[in-house]
């Protein structure tokens, strides 16, 4: 039941914390790392430092880790061109990593002058999406 409660919460959010983990099941910190460690296993999740993403393509996520190791070696090298390299690698990966994820869901946010932004969802039946070659 706890695993369904993440994986939904993950729908709606492109990125959740521990934190919010714990919120939405009540389950203790630790239980909570067991949780993300089995789904990520699974292949439902991607775990990152202090919570989870939507699964990203397992081939994807290595590359990614492997360009963000090699940009650490030569950033410890000095090598300033091969940090340059392996960071837009770095990036491409992200950006094939992002277009394979779901979209998250729109909300609609109102702010008053003096007040901080109110987030306002909209429910699933009046959502309306539209087309990725709508969308600036």
């Amino acid at each position: 039941m706890r695993h369904q409660r993440i994986i939904e919460l993950l729908a709606q959010r492109e990125f959740v914390t521990t934190t919010d983990i714990r919120q939405v099941t009540g389950a203790s910190l630790a239980t909570t790392q067991r949780d993300l460690t089995a789904l990520a296993r699974s292949g439902a999740l991607t775990r990152l430092h202090g919570g989870a993403t939507p699964a990203a393509p397992h081939g994807e996520t290595r590359l990614l880790a492997a360009y963000l190791a090699r940009g650490r070696h030569a950033l410890d090298r000095h090598d300033l061109s091969g940090v340059e390299h392996a960071l837009q690698q770095a990036l491409e990966a992200c950006a094939r990593i992002r277009r394979a994820a779901p979209r998250p869901r729109r909300s609609a946010v109102t702010q008053v002058a003096g007040e901080p932004p109110v987030l306002h969802r909209q429910p699933p039946a009046q959502r309306q999406c539209p087309d990725r070659d709508q969308v600036d």
